[in-house]
């Protein structure tokens, strides 16, 4: 991964210090030779890095020789790199006379891609001037496509992780939420609502006389209808801030937000009720309809202070098992509004 550092520099008082007085410049040029490192000094005139030195480390890392790069701006040898923020970071510590280490990627004389170290420092002359700049440059491609398959193994796992996450919050018939997820979800979306005084709505939904249809007509027909109506409550409930779960067996539950009133909410739980018997999915054994057909129960209204979910969840599954009791194929409401009265919504 490409890494940047940043050093301040300090003014030296001269260019070689005093322990290595005694070091000749030819020893000097011999150990800068030997380097395994890419050595490249650059001499500041104007606002250019002309190049004064490469050694042969440098020369088989980019590709070019010597008597191709002295003389010419050191930027030439930062090929196709623009749109990386590193070289943002090289310029501005040029610019600063400070040193850098960054890692970016760089090509060589013939257009191949590496991933290249380098680390830049400033030379100044007695009276503070700046006068060079030294680079160290190496090949760490091997490191960084290391460092990349790492991160890249390390996202995928978690990627993987999510999607288990998302494969145990998921019932294995419907695809609806299940249960468990559902009553954590609850629990979030009932302290927001309390938080912000807003109103909420619990309901539940039974298939009518799902039993004798499992009895009669078999279980991978009742697997088919359960697959069918939860698709259609999917649909109705598709707004993303809904939650909709098989809450289990025949029962499914949905959670929503309350944004035009409860006229508006009881309007759409009758479409449903409609589409579900539109399905047209045969169950003679039905007292109310020739074909399947809903009981549903809905509790709403702003969550009372210092109470919990369940509150909503007891009501609404008590409401629901009350429009079974009076008829079923209906829906019976509970309002925990101020001044509401138990509102009754038979079906039409």
């Amino acid at each position: 991964m490409a890494k940047n550092t940043v050093q301040k520099s300090t003014v030296t008082k001269s260019t070689v210090s005093k322990s290595t007085d005694s070091i000749s410049s030819d020893l000097l040029a011999e150990a800068l030779k030997a380097t395994v490192d890419g050595i490249v000094i650059s001499e500041i005139i104007g606002d250019g890095c002309r190049i004064i030195f490469v050694n042969p480390a440098f020369e088989s890392l980019i590709g070019y020789t010597a008597d191709e790069v002295i003389g010419n701006d050191y930027w030439l040898y930062i090929q196709g790199t623009e749109e990386q923020p590193e070289i943002e970071t090289l310029r501005q510590t040029i610019a600063n006379r400070e040193s850098c280490r960054v890692t970016f990627r760089n090509h060589k004389k013939s257009g191949e891609p590496f991933w290249s170290e380098l680390s830049i420092s400033p030379v100044f002359s007695g009276n503070g001037q700046l006068t060079h700049y030294i680079a160290v440059q190496k090949d760490v491609t091997q490191r960084v496509e290391k460092e990349q398959s790492i991160q890249e193994r390390h996202e995928s796992l978690l990627s993987l992780k999510d999607e288990l996450q998302e494969l145990a919050s998921r019932d294995a018939l419907t695809g609806l939420h299940n249960r468990r997820y559902f009553a954590q979800e609850l629990d979030r979306l009932w302290a927001v609502h309390q938080r912000l005084e807003a109103t909420m709505a619990v309901i539940f939904i039974d298939i009518d006389s799902f039993k004798l249809y499992n009895d009669h007509y078999g279980h991978l027909e009742g697997d088919k209808a359960l697959k069918a109506v939860a698709g259609v409550i999917a649909e109705s409930f598709s707004r993303k801030a809904d939650l909709v779960a098989r809450f289990g067996g025949e029962e499914f539950v949905v959670v929503a937000t309350l944004e035009n009133g409860v006229d508006c909410l009881l309007q759409h739980l009758e479409q449903l009720r409609q589409s579900i018997i539109d399905l047209k999915i045969e169950n003679q054994y039905s007292a109310v309809s020739p074909y399947l057909t809903i009981s549903t129960g809905v509790c709403y209204g702003i969550p009372p202070k210092d109470s919990s979910s369940s509150l909503f969840t007891r009501d609404a599954d008590i409401a629901m098992y009350q429009a079974k009791k009076t008829g079923r194929n209906r829906i019976e409401v509970v309002s925990y509004e101020p001044d509401e009265e138990l509102v009754l919504k038979p079906a039409s």
